[in-house]
């Protein structure tokens, strides 16, 4: 393994758990190729928890479709990806304002015949001469009011005719909607999440026969959200059922190996007889998310002089899961339950998990019903759903469904500060 990692080029990175300049993003070449071939013919939900690395993902692969730097198994120029964050945008104005000015922006990419946009600009505001970069939208003009959905759809149109003509695909990647949905209904503005929702719903199907693909991205799911306008509002649209569900997941050991290399050659020593070993190490402890291989490498650099052996590491995991300072992304397992879902259910849902991490093993439903007051049902409908947002894993033997926690991190964390 030495011997192979040798010929890689690696290059010096500084421990973070922040961002990283599109170009040295780690790892995730498998997940994207993925990514690229559903893509082909669908649109995607991806859905994990946070801190699992989803925006570099996405950020990453953005910047290989941009530059051409795709594997050879994609034609070369047939994608292009625009990426949206929707985390902190107030109302519907603000979104479909960057969304129109942003696809606008394109031209720098195609030879886009924009006239059909240009023609109903001109007949909203009464212009003969008006571009889109000339006018001044804001949810305040009436005009725009009454015709920013139209507008919208003008500009995706004449996008989605020139990916026809072309045989090109545009990726239109929305970060944190789910997100965004869920502070809008927790402002009252429910109606716009539904109307934002419908209008993709309705014309997502007809742009895809087009060249133009989605990909919804949240750090909580949609169907989270989903399920509570259907059972508040009586929501009955299907924004998402034909897209595929696309779950992050962690590092290989090779891609943990990689980020281990490329942090020690910024200053790190350690025994390079002894690296294998360390980087085995530091895989399994971490259950491979970077987040977590950037924390311990923080910590080996703050508290350690940057000394890598095994001792630190075991170190450097212990403070980690036992010290309030590094709890911020772990705090995320109870509140999300808090937040996301009505309050006897997240009761439920931290008593079965409390449960769980008292336990070595798979649990069966029946075993979990014997060590709760819940009855069959309540314990079934409950795992399932914590199975859905990436808190468990499920096995099947012999027709039985049993669950253990999906990362072991997560477990000795809840072990030791909630259960």
């Amino acid at each position: 393994m030495s011997q192979i990692r040798n010929m890689i080029n690696y290059y010096p990175l500084n421990p973070t758990i922040g961002t990283l300049p599109e170009t040295q993003i780690v790892g995730r070449d498998l997940v994207i190729t993925q990514l690229l071939r559903l893509l082909q013919s669908q649109s995607i939900s991806l859905e994990e928890m946070r801190r699992m690395g989803k925006t570099m993902i996405l950020q990453k692969l953005a910047y290989l479709c941009n530059n051409d730097k795709l594997p050879s198994e994609f034609k070369k120029g047939r994608f292009k990806a625009k990426y949206f964050s929707f985390q902190g945008k107030q109302n519907l104005g603000q979104v479909i304002d960057e969304l129109i000015r942003e696809l606008e922006s394109m031209k720098a990419w195609y030879n886009v015949d924009f006239s059909g946009t240009y023609d109903l600009l001109r007949k909203i505001i009464n212009s003969p001469t008006v571009s889109y970069g000339d006018a001044t939208f804001t949810v305040n003009l009436p005009e725009f009011k009454k015709s920013w959905k139209e507008i919208f759809f003008k500009v995706l149109e004449d996008i989605a005719q020139y990916q026809l003509e072309n045989d090109t695909l545009l990726i239109l990647i929305f970060d944190e909607l789910p997100i965004m949905l869920w502070e809008w209904y927790k402002e009252g503005k429910h109606d716009e999440a539904l109307e934002l929702l419908d209008i993709l719903r309705q014309k997502r199907q007809h742009l895809e026969r087009k060249g133009i693909r989605f990909i919804y991205c949240g750090s909580i799911g949609i169907k989270v959200v989903l399920n509570t306008f259907r059972t508040e509002y009586g929501y009955t649209g299907e924004a998402t059922n034909d897209m595929e569900e696309v779950s992050v997941g962690p590092f290989s050991f090779e891609e943990t190996c990689f980020l281990c290399e490329c942090y020690t050659l910024s200053g790190f020593n350690l025994i390079p007889a002894e690296k294998d070993n360390l980087w085995q190490l530091t895989h399994k402890l971490t259950n491979g998310l970077p987040y977590y291989t950037s924390k311990v490498f923080n910590i080996l650099q703050t508290e350690f002089d940057k000394n890598i052996t095994t001792e630190n590491i075991h170190s450097a995991y212990q403070d980690i899961i036992n010290n309030s300072n590094h709890h911020k992304a772990f705090n995320q397992l109870i509140q999300r339950l808090k937040i996301y879902y009505p309050i006897q259910k997240a009761e439920m849902m931290i008593k079965i998990l409390s449960i769980m991490a008292k336990n070595d093993k798979y649990l069966s439903e029946q075993e979990i019903v014997k060590m709760t007051n819940l009855t069959e049902v309540e314990v079934s409908q409950n795992l399932y759903e914590l199975y859905s947002d990436h808190y468990l894993m499920r096995k099947i033997t012999d027709g039985q469904r049993s669950f253990q926690f999906k990362y072991e991190i997560f477990k000795q964390w809840w072990r030791i500060n909630i259960a």
